[in-house]
This record gives C-alpha cells, structure tokens and sequence, in this order.
C-alpha cells in the first residue's frame, strides 16, 4: 500500500504569497509610468496677420465707342475670355454707306488733282508770251489746293475705317466677363452705360494697410533696411474666412510712399498666382507677413515647464528611461507652448505625465502620449505669435 504525501500548509502560504508579490516587485523595479511627447521642431518665426481686400491688377468697362444698335453678342456671362476677343458685334451698315462715301470723295479729289497737276505742266511747257504769269499762279494754286484736298479726303477715308472697325468690339484684356448690361437689339453710344467688364484674375493683389508702428517693427527686426529689402525680408500667405489657407505663395509688390493721414496707415499691396480663380476681387481675406527664412526650433507644452531659482527647466527620459533634468533658454511663447532657444533638440522624449512623481536619475516606465491628448497642448504648425519670456 502506497503512501500518499503531504504538502505542508505552511509552503502554500509562502508559494501563494510569492506569486501575488511578484507583479508588485517588476512594478517597482520598472519605475513609475509616466506620459512622454516626442519634442517637436517647428517655424517659430514671428508672423504678423492683417485684414486684406482682394483686387484685380487690371479690370475695364467695356463701352462704344460709336452710335449703333448692338447686333450679337459673341460670349458667354462668366467666362474666361483672351485679350484682343471679339465681344459685341454693332450694325455697321451705315457705317459702311459713310465709308463708301468718303471713298468716292477720295476719287473725285484725286481726279482733280490730277487735272491741275496736267494745267501745271502746260502752263509750264508754253512760253511767257502764250501764257500769263497771271494764268501760272493760279493753275500752281488750283494744284495745292487739289494736294489740301486730297489729304482732307484720305482722312475721311481713314475715319470711316476706323469708325467701322469700331463695330467690332474686343476685350482689351484677357480675364473673366461679367453679365452683359446691354441685351442686343438695344442702341448704344459711347455716353451708353457699360456693356460689360472683364476683370484679370491671375495674378491677382491683395492689399491690406499697416500701422505706422508696425512697419517701424519690422524694420528694426530686419536691421533698419529700406523698403525694398524690406519686402524681400518677408513674405505673404493667405487664409480665407473658412480657416483654410490658400496654397499659393505671393510677394510684397508695393508699399505706399505716404501715411494716410485719417488712419496712421501705410497700404500694401502684395500679388498672388490665382490659377483657379479661387481669389475673387472684392473678397476679404486674412494677410499672414512672415519671415522669409524660417526659424526652427523645439517646440514644448508650457505645462511641461517647471521653474526654480535658477530658472526654467524640464524633465526628459534618455534611452535607459532614467529621468535627466535639462535646463533651458526661452524667449518666446507660440500659443500656449514654448519655443526653446537652448537645452533641446528635436526628437527628445519630453515628460508631460506624471511630474509630481518622478525626479532627476529615477528609472521610470515611459508610455507616449499623443499630441490630441487632452493633457498635451495641440502643437500646431503656423500658430505662432511674439511672446517673451518671464
């Protein structure tokens, strides 16, 4: 008969004990948990926003300029037309009888000074005792008053020509037509109201005025240079009403040369590709001035900053997850972070959970934390405004 053995009470307990201690002890050995973000590296130049209006570079009122009855249109509302693009065509049918008539004239004028040209040339070829000096004069002046004529008569011809073209009427530029004012059939006249007008739409201004102090600032954040190495200093960006930005970049085309004196303001014009027409003249839009070589620099939550005597600081985990306290420079605040001129670099893994409970050299068990995290401030690309440190 086998023998069966016993275990004694006393190594269960100490075996049960053992397994429920043991998660507690790798707890402890891992260090607290604490919440880490990845340091961002971002343009932290300083950007100055102003209220544009936006405007074509070229618009005309297309308008008659003869008498006449509109015959056709040749567009349609709304579209894209080129320059020299025929648009109205006006009944040119006594136009053409006027043409015709100068025409005639012009051959009656030729015909007589042809025949004092022929009286000039026998008067000339007979002796003084045929002919009187007398009857010479007068064929020589019967002669120029035929050359007087026949200029007279070639302007007509010329008026009337340019009167007839005139029924053709064309864009002078190349951009989108409005509605037309004018049905056809309706008699127009160069007092007549507009006919329709065609306004460029790429390229395209934007202008927006700037305070007399705020052109003295960034001057003197560009050394005092003048206005033209001024405009190269910096460039525009636009964002529409909506929040969204508009792709294309632009340039600073002018700058007034007089303070308005009602506002204490200087306008500036700036000009913009509009390939898709998505910039329409009349159209407010927010001006972004900024500099054209970025800044970039680490970027971090301002909760993430701690203070003492010696200055501001904060709390990164090294490759070993052990906590270093690094000490840094600041000299300006974009939103609600910091820009961090000196004691980070990109990439670092920056502590923003959990700093109560953590010090500098702990071992602590680092989880990352995402930028949407209600804990962690957005850090968000051309947000930036001037700020200075405390």
């Amino acid at each position: 008969m086998k023998m069966r053995r016993e275990v004694p009470s006393a190594c269960l307990l100490i075996l049960s004990a053992t397994l429920i201690a043991a998660p507690r002890i790798a707890a402890a050995e891992a260090g607290p948990s604490v919440g880490v973000f990845s340091i961002p590296v971002q343009d932290v130049s300083p950007k100055h926003e102003f209220v544009g209006r936006v405007e074509a570079v070229n618009a005309v009122n297309i308008r008659s300029r003869i008498e006449g009855f509109l015959e056709e249109r040749l567009f349609d509302e709304g579209q894209v037309i080129k320059k020299d693009q025929d648009l109205f065509l006006i009944d040119k049918r006594s136009l053409q009888i006027s043409l015709e008539d100068a025409k005639a004239a012009l051959a009656g004028a030729q015909a007589t000074l042809d025949d004092a040209q022929r009286r000039v040339a026998r008067n000339q070829s007979l002796s003084s005792q045929t002919v009187s000096r007398a009857t010479l004069e007068e064929s020589q002046a019967a002669l120029e008053t035929g050359q007087a004529n026949l200029l007279s008569a070639q302007a007509r011809v010329a008026q009337a020509e340019l009167n007839l073209s005139y029924t053709r009427i064309a864009s002078p530029i190349g951009g989108r037509i409005g509605a037309a004012e004018l049905s056809v059939g309706s008699f127009v006249s160069g007092s007549s109201t507009t006919l329709a007008r065609v306004v460029e739409m790429d390229p395209i201004r934007v202008v927006f005025s700037v305070s007399d102090r705020s052109i003295l600032d960034l001057r003197g954040a560009a050394g005092d240079v003048g206005k033209e190495k001024l405009a190269s200093r910096y460039k525009p960006s636009l964002r529409f009403s909506n929040g969204r930005t508009y792709k294309e970049p632009g340039e600073i085309e002018f700058f007034g040369n007089e303070i308005d004196m009602a506002t204490g303001t200087l306008a500036v014009r700036t000009l913009f590709p509009n390939p898709d027409a998505l910039l329409i003249p009349g159209q407010f839009v927010t001006v972004v001035i900024s500099e054209a070589e970025n800044t970039l620099l680490p970027v971090v939550p301002s909760g993430a900053v701690q203070q003492d005597r010696e200055g501001k600081f904060v709390l990164v985990v090294n490759e070993k997850n052990v906590v270093e306290s690094r000490r840094i420079k600041v000299s300006r605040q974009i939103g609600g972070n910091w820009a961090v001129d000196e004691g980070l670099k990109g990439g670092e893994r920056l502590i923003v959970e959990g700093l109560q409970n953590v010090s500098e050299g702990v071992i602590v068990n680092p989880a990352d934390v995402s930028p949407t995290d209600s804990s962690v401030i957005s850090l968000a690309p051309g947000a930036s405004q001037s700020g200075s440190a405390q």
